[in-house]
This record gives C-alpha cells, sequence and structure tokens, in this order.
C-alpha cells in the first residue's frame, strides 16, 4: 500500500512554480500555486514564509489576468496574517495595485489614439455592437484596436479595486489599509473619468458602511465609537464628495453628502472646522445645482460662519467672496410665498423636503428669508463684501422705490455683478426678486396698470435685460403660482390686480412697502380693532387706567426687589448645572476610558486564545504528521524486515500478510531465524576449531627439533650486537667531552666582561625597582587608607542605622510590652469580676439549696402531723387532694402546720376539684357544689 499524500511546504511548492515559469509553463505554475495556497497545510503557514509566495501567485495572476483566483487568493492570505502579521497583507495589496497601474499605464503609450472616456462600462463585456462590427469588417480601425489593448487592463484594474474593498470590509484589523484602497478607487475613477464605475463604487462603500452594524458582534469587527475609525470613515467620504463634485455628479454629491452628515452626527469627536467649511462649500454647490434660493442662502451662512473666525486658514480675500456669496444669495431669496391653495397640493413633499435640507445645514429650525436677512445684518457680513457691493441691500430691502429702482442697481449690475465670475450667477436670481417686489408695490398703489408702464419700470442691463415676453412669461409663471393676484388684459394691454382678501400670498420681506394690501388689511383686522378699543377704554375709564399702571409700577418694584436674589439663585443653580455637567462629563470620560480598556483587554485576550487555538491547531497537526510518518517508517521497516525473512529464512511473506501480523509476530519469527542461525554458526564453528587444533599440534610437533639450534644462533647474534653498541657508546661520550672543553675555553675569555655588565645592569635595576616598590607601597598605603575610612564612613552609618532600629525595635517592644501590660491588667480584673461573679452566684446558688432544704423539711414535718391526725373517709379524698396543692412545687410558700384539736367540722375554704376520673361520694357532692 502506498504511503499517503503529503502536501509540500510552500517553499518547495515555490521552487516547483519558478521551474515551470523558467520553461514556459506560466499557466501550469498559477496552478500549482493556486492549488496549494487553498491547501489545507497553507492555511496555517507562518506569514514570514507565506508572503515570498503570495507575492509571486499575485504575479502570475496579473500577467495572465485571473481576477477569480487573485480574490480567492488573497481571502486566503487575508486570513492566514489577520492575527498575526496583516501589515503583510497591505505590502502585497499595495505591490499588487502598483504593478496592475504601471501597466494600464503602459497599455496606454501603446496605444496611441485611446480614448478611455469612449469605453461605456468596465463591468460589461464585449458590446453587440463590437461583436456585429468585427463579423461584418475584416480589419480594425485603430481606435478599436487601441480600446482593445487598453480596456482589458482597466477591466483588470477596477475589477482588483472593487474585489480588494470586498476582502478587506467590516476588519478592524485592516480598515486603515481599507480607507487607503478606497482612496485609490476614487482617484482611479476621477483620473480615468469613470462615472459609471465611480456610482458603483459609492453604492459599494455605502453598503459597507450600512452593514457594520449588522455585523458588528463578529470578531475583528468595526467599532464606530472608535474616534479614530470615524475619522478614517469622514476622510474617505469627504474625498468621496470632492470628487463627486468635480465630476459634476450632483446626484452622489448630494447621497455623499448625506453620508457625511450621518456619520457627523455618529461621531464623538468635534469634526475639524476646515472639514466642515468643505462640507458646506459643497452644499451650496448642491443646493445651487438644484436651483433652491433660500437653501442656497442658509448654506453660505453657515458657510461664512465656519470660515470667519479661521483667519490663519483663509485669508481676506476669500472670506471678502463669501461675503459677497452671502450677500447676493440672502437678497436673491424669493420675498413671496405661494397662497395656500397652491400650498396645499405640495404641502407633504415641500416638508419632507425641507426637513431633509434643514438637517443637512444642522439647523434647529427650517431657515427663512427674514432670519437670513436679519442675520446679515446683525452680523460683520456688510463690513466685509466689496464696497461697490454694499448700498445693495439698502436699494432692495430699505430704500425700494419701484419708479426708480432698476435706474439705480443698473450699474451694479452691469458693473459689479456681472463682470466678477463669482457672483453672476445671482443676477438673473435678484432681478426676478427685484421684479416681484416691483409688481408687488403696484399691486399696493394700483387697481391696474399698463402693461407698457411696467416693461418701461423693468430694465435691466445686459446682460440681465428682459423682453416684454419674458417679463409677461414671469407674471403669468407667478400667478399660476399662487405669488400675485392679478388677470392680465391682453385687449386692454394691463394688468388687473385682484382685492380678494382671503386668498392672497404672503410676503416673506421685512422691506419697505408703500401701502398696506386688502390681504393684509383683513390679516390684521383684529389687532386693529383691538388697538381701538385699548385707546377707548383709556378714555372712557381712566381710573381703570391708573389702577392698571399702579399694578404695574408694584409688578416692576417688586421684580427689582426679587432681581437681586432670583439672579444669585440662577447664578448658583447654574454652577450646580455646570458642576453636574462636569461629574457627568467625567463619569462618561472614565465610563468610555473603561470600556476602551475593557475592549482592549478582550481583543487582547480572544487575540490570545486564537493564538492558543492555532498552537494547538499546529501542534494537532504536528503530531498527527509525526504519527502518519511513524506509522510509514514503521510499516516500511516492517516490509524490510518481512523480506529479509523471506530472504534468510525462507519464510514467505506477502504485504496482505504484513497488513495482518503485527510487530510481536514479527519478532518472534525474526528471533527464531535468529536462533537457526546461531545454531548453524555454532556447529560449523565447532568443526573449524577441531580442525585448527589438529593442524596447530602437527605444526608444534614438528619444530620441537629445531628450537634448541635457533636458540644458539640467537645467542651469538646478540653478543656481536651488545658489543658494537658499548663501542659506539664510548666514542659519542669522547667526542662530547672534547667539544664541552673546547666551549669553555672560549667562554671564559668572556667571563669578566659578563659579570662587569651583569652587575651594572642589577645596580641600574635595583634603583628603579626600588623605586617602584616604594611607589607601589604608597599607593598600598593610600588604598589602605582609603579603604579604611569608607569601612569606617559605611560601619558609622549602618551603626546609625542599627542604632536607629534598635531604638524604634526598643520603643515597639516598649509599646507593645505597655499593651501587654494593659491586656493583662484588664484580664486579671476581668477575673476578679467573674471571681466575684461566681462567689455571688455560688452564695445565691447555696441560699436557694437552704430554701428548698428547709422548704422539704417543713413539708416533712407537715406529712408527719397530717399522718398523726385523724381523718374521717368522708375528709380523705379532699385532705389528700388539699395536700397536694399546698405540697405542689409551685406554691409559693409552704402551709402552716395544721393544730393538733380533733373537729369533726368541715374546713372553711372550698374543696379542690376532684381529678378526672375519680370516685366523689355523695357526702362530698353537695359540698364541691
Amino acid at each position: 500500500m502506498p504511503p499517503p499524500y503529503h502536501q509540500p511546504r510552500p517553499e518547495i511548492v515555490l521552487k516547483r512554480a519558478e521551474e515551470l515559469i523558467n520553461v514556459g509553463q506560466s499557466v501550469g505554475a498559477l496552478e500549482t500555486l493556486y492549488d496549494a495556497l487553498i491547501g489545507r497545510r497553507l492555511r496555517n503557514a507562518n506569514a514570514s514564509n507565506t508572503e515570498p509566495y503570495i507575492r509571486k501567485f499575485v504575479e502570475l495572476c496579473i500577467e495572465q489576468r485571473r481576477g477569480k483566483q487573485l480574490k480567492e487568493g488573497l481571502t486566503q492570505y487575508r486570513n492566514i496574517v489577520q492575527h498575526n502579521n496583516p501589515e503583510s497583507l497591505g505590502t502585497v495589496v499595495e505591490g499588487m495595485l502598483t504593478d496592475i497601474t504601471a501597466r494600464v499605464t503602459a497599455a496606454q503609450k501603446s496605444a496611441e489614439q485611446v480614448t478611455v472616456g469612449l469605453i461605456e462600462d468596465l463591468d460589461e463585456g464585449e458590446t453587440p455592437e463590437n461583436m456585429i462590427l468585427s463579423l461584418v469588417s475584416g480589419e480594425q480601425n485603430k481606435d478599436r484596436a487601441d480600446r482593445a489593448v487598453v480596456t482589458p487592463w482597466l477591466k483588470f484594474l477596477w475589477e482588483a479595486y472593487r474585489n480588494l474593498l470586498d476582502i478587506l470590509r467590516n476588519n478592524a484589523r485592516f480598515e486603515k489599509l481599507y480607507q487607503r484602497i478606497s482612496n485609490k478607487a476614487i482617484d482611479f475613477c476621477r483620473t480615468y473619468e469613470r462615472k459609471t464605475e465611480f456610482h458603483r463604487l459609492c453604492d459599494l462603500l455605502r453598503l459597507h458602511l450600512q452593514t457594520i452594524a449588522k455585523y458588528s458582534h463578529q470578531q475583528n469587527s468595526v467599532n464606530m465609537a472608535n474616534p479614530e475609525t470615524m475619522q478614517l470613515f469622514l476622510d474617505t467620504h469627504f474625498h468621496q464628495l470632492n470628487t463627486a463634485t468635480e465630476m459634476e455628479l450632483w446626484q452622489e454629491s448630494y447621497r455623499s453628502v448625506e453620508d457625511i452628515h450621518n456619520l457627523i452626527q455618529q461621531s464623538k469627536r468635534p469634526i475639524n472646522p476646515q472639514a466642515m467649511a468643505n462640507y458646506f462649500e459643497k452644499l451650496t454647490r448642491i443646493m445651487y445645482v438644484a436651483k433652491n434660493p433660500l437653501f442656497l442662502a442658509a448654506a453660505w451662512h453657515r458657510y461664512y460662519n465656519y470660515i470667519f473666525r479661521q483667519t490663519k486658514i483663509f485669508s481676506a480675500e476669500q472670506l471678502q467672496s463669501v461675503a459677497n456669496n452671502v450677500l447676493l444669495s440672502t437678497l436673491a431669496v424669493p420675498i413671496i410665498t405661494p397662497s395656500p391653495r397652491v400650498l396645499a397640493a405640495t404641502a407633504k413633499e415641500n416638508k419632507h423636503r425641507t426637513q431633509r435640507f434643514t438637517s443637512l445645514l444642522f439647523l434647529s429650525a427650517a431657515p427663512t428669508r427674514v432670519s437670513l436677512v436679519n442675520d446679515l445684518v446683525s452680523g460683520d457680513v456688510l463690513t466685509r463684501v466689496l464696497p461697490a457691493l454694499r448700498p445693495l441691500y439698502d436699494l432692495v430691502e430699505e430704500q425700494f422705490h419701484p419708479l426708480s429702482i432698476c435706474k439705480k442697481l443698473g450699474p451694479i449690475l452691469s458693473d459689479q455683478i456681472s463682470t466678477n465670475e463669482d457672483v453672476a450667477k445671482y443676477g438673473t436670481l435678484l432681478c426676478n426678486v427685484i421684479l416681484t417686489r416691483l409688481l408687488q408695490q403696484l399691486s399696493q398703489v394700483y387697481a391696474s396698470v399698463q402693461l407698457d408702464f411696467i416693461f418701461g419700470l423693468a430694465r435691466f442691463p445686459e446682460p440681465y435685460s428682459m423682453s416684454a415676453a419674458e417679463i409677461e412669461r414671469f407674471i403669468m409663471h407667478g400667478a399660476r403660482r399662487g405669488e400675485f393676484q392679478l388677470r392680465i388684459d391682453h385687449q386692454a394691454r394691463s394688468v388687473v390686480f385682484d382685492t380678494d382678501p382671503f386668498d392672497s400670498s404672503q410676503s416673506l420681506s421685512n422691506g419697505a412697502q408703500l401701502q398696506a394690501s386688502p390681504s393684509d388689511l383683513m390679516r390684521s383686522q383684529l389687532s386693529s380693532l383691538a388697538i381701538c378699543l385699548s385707546n377707548a377704554q383709556r378714555v372712557a375709564c381712566p381710573e381703570y387706567v391708573a389702577e392698571k399702571h399702579e399694578r404695574k409700577q408694584a409688578a416692576v418694584t417688586a421684580a427689582l426687589q426679587h432681581m437681586t436674589a432670583e439672579h444669585r439663585e440662577a447664578t448658583a443653580r447654574k454652577l450646580v448645572i455646570d458642576r453636574r455637567k462636569e461629574v457627568i462629563e467625567n463619569a462618561l470620560a472614565r465610563k468610555e476610558r473603561t470600556e476602551t480598556r475593557e475592549r482592549a483587554i478582550r481583543l487582547q485576550r480572544e487575540q490570545e486564545l486564537e493564538r492558543e487555538r492555532l498552537a494547538e491547531d499546529q501542534r494537532r497537526r504536528e503530531a498527527e504528521r509525526m504519527q502518519k510518518e511513524r506509522d510509514t517508517i514503521q510499516r516500511q521497516e516492517a516490509k524490510k524486515l518481512a523480506e529479509s525473512i523471506k530472504v534468510k529464512a525462507g519464510i514467505d511473506v506477502s504485504i496482505d500478510d504484513l497488513e495482518q501480523m503485527d510487530t510481536s509476530r514479527l519478532l518472534e519469527m525474526q528471533v527464531e531465524q535468529i536462533e537457526r542461525e546461531k545454531h548453524d554458526m555454532q556447529a560449523r564453528l565447532k568443526a573449524m576449531a577441531r580442525k585448527v587444533e589438529h593442524t596447530e599440534r602437527a605444526y608444534r610437533k614438528s619444530e620441537l627439533p629445531l628450537l634448541a639450534d635457533d636458540y644458539d644462533r640467537q645467542k651469538l647474534a646478540d653478543r656481536e650486537n651488545h658489543d658494537a653498541a658499548r663501542a659506539a657508546q664510548l666514542k659519542q661520550a669522547k667526542d662530547k667531552y672534547t667539544h664541552d672543553v673546547g666551549q669553555k675555553v672560549r667562554f671564559s675569555h668572556m667571563y669578566d666582561d659578563f659579570n662587569s655588565l651583569r652587575s651594572r645592569l642589577d645596580q641600574g635595576r635595583s634603583e628603579a625597582l626600588a623605586a617602584e616598590r616604594k611607589r607601589v607601597r604608597e599607593e598600598l598605603a593610600h588604598a589602605r587608607d582609603e579603604r579604611l575610612a569608607e569601612y569606617r564612613r559605611v560601619k558609622a552609618e549602618k551603626d546609625e542605622v542599627e542604632a536607629k532600629e534598635r531604638a524604634e525595635r526598643e520603643a515597639r517592644e516598649a509599646e507593645e510590652e505597655r499593651a501587654n501590660a494593659a491586656k493583662a491588667a484588664e484580664v486579671a480584673r476581668l477575673r476578679e469580676e467573674m471571681a466575684a461573679q461566681r462567689a455571688r452566684d455560688e452564695e445565691a446558688l447555696k441560699l436557694r439549696l437552704e430554701r428548698e432544704h428547709e422548704a422539704e423539711l417543713e413539708k416533712d414535718r407537715a406529712q408527719k402531723a397530717a399522718s398523726k391526725r385523724y381523718i374521717p373517709p368522708s375528709r380523705r379524698a379532699a385532705a389528700d387532694t388539699g395536700f397536694r396543692a399546698t405540697s405542689s412545687p409551685s406554691a409559693a410558700s409552704p402551709s402552716p402546720a395544721p393544730s393538733n384539736t380533733m373537729s369533726s367540722r368541715p374546713s372553711a375554704s372550698p374543696p379542690a376539684p376532684p381529678a378526672k376520673g375519680k370516685y366523689i361520694p355523695p357526702s362530698r357532692r353537695n359540698q364541691m357544689q
């Protein structure tokens, strides 16, 4: 049976893949890497060993444009590294995107006439038109060929972005990498002007954001309560908003603004003012495209409120430009709302849209033209606007006159507004407002006017001039919406103003009015009546007015008296509220820190448990692998053993028999084989020994006569060798003596010089040696003194510390002794008290015993006296009963002894009731009754 298949290690698989690549088998190499990556062994491999493996896999997937396999491989690698080395996935992904982007750039350079904008959808394959065109025409034109080169790589890059976002979503360990990939995907759509893909990308990011709460209970889920995570999402969606506005995708811009608004409401950390200014600036562009002048002006107001304090970030020119927009957008808001009958038709839709726009602007109530104008006046907007535009507010709101307004506004419109690209868009809206106010004031003065008269008054400069047809169309649209109550008589070429006091539009402006209209008079009828009645009461009842004035004065006096106390109470209440708020904020901060710490501890615990689980799985798999290897080795050894038994013993053991046999049986067979071999070897050795013994005896018997002759020859040879060695030794000794004598004679001439040189050297060295010894002795003495001083100092400090500790110990022991003495005295006192109490108890017990003894004696005497006295039979039962009653232990004192006198009369005390069930004679029944 062949051994089980073991998947090789990543290094071996990578080496095999490189060998296949070298021979041109890239597809086979990719399949090899893919199979090993999806396999079980690589799932729990080390990230450091797997990173080169996954890099090669990604490289081959990019080369062959295998998007599905690339996604599966990256998903598997994410599962491998997400607990131990999440940065490794970021490195691989960054390199992958860089490689794909470089290939897209290279494809663009190779295609000379490529037009990326002509590619309609990267998610679609070959379009039907291209397929039909390729069948009809035999040759492709240059543009189609270029798109055939660039489009596949663009599609692959877009697919890579989508797959990566799907892999990294809702995972706290890869949230930074997820945001980087999201920003790169947004930049991809902006670089290549992919509007369709940008819509899908925004929907994908929005879906991922909505599913965070759904998967919040899972491991490694994204926590939106973390300020850093919230900031990452805000940065990404702000980048998405900026890209959407740059690409002029206004619907997507509005949805991005809604996403940012929801994130800001969830964020616990204040948003950067510069980011909020960017938010409101984009909102102004969206509101302008939406053609909503009211919320456009409100957005400009909010934008100005965020930047006018940020003087370090925004320059004076930027502030002036924003102030110009605030002024013109506010004045361009329509001053009349439609009548109630028109508003009733679209009330629900308008209410919903107004609430959404109000929430996007972070306002508590919907803005109105009056509130915007009041903010314009109360703030410093008019001081920051362009000086040439400042009279515009006075002319439109304060000094409006229908006969001269167009002449006064003409220079401003033509010279300042139309020439400035930043505010030129408000010119038409401003002209509509002026024309509306013009018709409004004409309706207050005249009942009917000529059309030519209106055309003459509404003359605006270029490029805002309006023809007679445009003015008439504006009037008719306003009448249809219910803004004007008028009719146009084309036969008389006049405008007839209606005077219906119950159905009229209402002005949203506090500007100058020439006179009140009938509808205004009808709306103020009750207030006018109340004013007239108050004036009549003041004239008819002066006492009531005086009393009312006195009550008012008394109330004012009382209010002034209690104002200080109420102010003090309000201040104290404010301090208490602030203190409570601070306590609550501190408690919330502590709670948040505690939750953060617990979350970190829980995350660390989960990571430790996950590591332990992985380690346990690794150990288990390693044990299983080793067990399998041992089984395989054991099986192979058994096979070799069976072959050995078959060869040596001639026993035929098949593989099937080998699987059924155990090790003990094989060992028994081997032991039997060894015993047989041993017996055969002993027999052969015995025969061989007998043969060797006979041969050795024959050799010795043949050499015995030759030993004596050999001994004589050996003695002669030894004598000759000894004599030669002795002569050579004597000759060598004589030669050495002669040489040594000659050397002595030679050195004897230099002996005096040697002695003199040695004496000089010894003298010089002795002085240096003495000086060195003296120096060493001094250093030793100094070192000894220093060590003695240090020892004395340390000893003194130690003695001082010991003395201090001894004093403290003695004080503590003395205190303990005093405490023990006090405790012993208290114990002695308690013992004395207990002894006294015990004596008193014994005395009381003795007295009680004596009383009981006396009571018993008295009882005995009474019994003896009673036994001596004669009691008639008719009285014995009563006497026994009375005696028992008097002699019971519950009696307070013993009964007195009866007298010795005999009496036949019954006792004065009533007899005791008889016991239950006892016979009562008839003579005593009457007495008992």
